[in-house]
């Protein structure tokens, strides 16, 4: 995620001329068998691990003794852990070599694995789908071949180490499609969805061959709760084989009324055969900040009133969203995925590649490093 996801989101959203209520309206009732009940996923998206173990930093317990995280979160209930892949990253995080490395770890504590392909050299979102640079200025045909190509090889080196993922993510929040303007769906091409599904379907495509046993459960995902039925309503009549909506909730960019957020997510799962996961979320214990970077979330009417900007709020927010997903119609809701509850400020960390962290007051650990009582949540059944 970055800054520029949010600001072209309200555009996004406006620019979306048929509203989620108006597609609802416009389909017939359809009777979706519930599924089977299956793994509730408590995940964490890890991403920067790899780059701040390279800094030492000391994460601690409640009792403040010093903890090794992934030993930590594995041994408090976490049971899945999202890392995002770059193509060529322009800062050296994030590439297919560190992804491999961690993978090797997450598997060997028995966790879950969700890979999340961004399809681009850097950060991935709906204000910015920009190609990896060894893919522009191709054709749309010589697209469609390398991301065929490119998503087999990754999938085949994870195969070959034994860390197959369960769970591959086909690009990030892409709202506005993704490998713009190949397949981008927004502003003079949102007529260009066929572009979009064609592109994913490769993508899939690739998956599915490489994973014979048909382990991988293939996820698409948006960053909004509230318009995420326009989004795969228009996806609908090209049949693309997926399993799993994936769908982030920030409070301070979307709605914060929590009945209409529950109700959003129940119209979802009865609107569309799919598998729901909450795969980017997040909420602060604090509103002050322990570095000087701006933070996201830094004012009252950024969050959501039921739930104070405190540790204990914090907590209650997860219950709240644990029960809400878990309450979603015919087992649909199959877990949720906290966004980097690691990305903590420290001393030094204006070495850091990403000049300091806009998110320590979102994290699940204090401006001490010590774990936060939301970590409970994942322990709970």
């Amino acid at each position: 995620m970055n800054y520029l996801k949010y600001l072209c989101l309200l555009l996004i959203t406006i620019s979306c001329s048929t509203s989620d209520n108006d597609v609802v309206e416009d389909q017939e009732e359809q009777e979706i068998p519930p599924i089977e009940a299956n793994t509730f996923y408590k995940g964490m998206d890890l991403s920067f691990q790899p780059e701040m173990e390279t800094y030492n930093v000391n994460y601690r317990a409640e009792d403040g003794s010093v903890i090794d995280l992934l030993d930590f979160v594995e041994e408090n209930g976490a049971n899945l852990v999202r890392l995002k892949l770059w193509h060529t990253p322009q800062d050296g995080q994030n590439g297919l070599d560190d992804v491999k490395a961690y993978a090797q770890r997450v598997k060997s504590k028995n966790m879950a694995f969700l890979l999340d392909f961004h399809y681009s050299d850097f950060w991935a979102d709906p204000g910015t789908q920009t190609p990896p640079q060894a893919w522009q200025n191709m054709t749309n045909e010589e697209i469609r071949i390398a991301i065929y190509d490119y998503t087999k090889n990754v999938v085949n080196q994870l195969k070959a180490q034994n860390t197959l993922p369960e769970i591959i993510q086909i690009g990030n929040e892409t709202d506005s499609g993704f490998l713009w303007n190949y397949g981008k769906v927004w502003n003079e091409f949102s007529d260009n969805w066929g572009n979009y599904a064609a592109l994913v379907s490769e993508a899939i495509r690739a998956v599915r061959e490489v994973d014979t046993e048909g382990s991988v459960k293939i996820m698409l995902h948006h960053s909004s709760v509230e318009n995420s039925i326009y989004f795969f309503t228009e996806l609908e009549p090209f049949g693309i084989d997926f399993d799993i909506i994936g769908l982030s909730y920030y409070p301070q960019f979307q709605i914060k009324d929590l009945d209409l957020v529950a109700s959003k997510l129940n119209q979802m799962a009865t609107t569309f055969d799919k598998e729901i996961m909450m795969v980017e979320v997040a909420y602060p214990f604090t509103l002050a900040w322990n570095d000087n970077q701006t933070n996201y979330i830094g004012s009252l009417n950024q969050i959501i009133p039921e739930f104070p900007p405190s540790p204990e709020g914090q907590k209650a927010y997860m219950e709240w969203l644990v029960t809400t997903i878990k309450n979603i119609p015919n087992n649909r809701g199959i877990g949720f995925c906290y966004w980097a509850p690691d990305w903590i400020a420290f001393s030094g960390n204006e070495a850091m590649s990403t000049n300091g962290t806009s998110w320590e007051n979102q994290c699940l650990f204090d401006f001490n490093n010590r774990a936060l009582p939301a970590m409970d949540v994942f322990g709970d059944n």
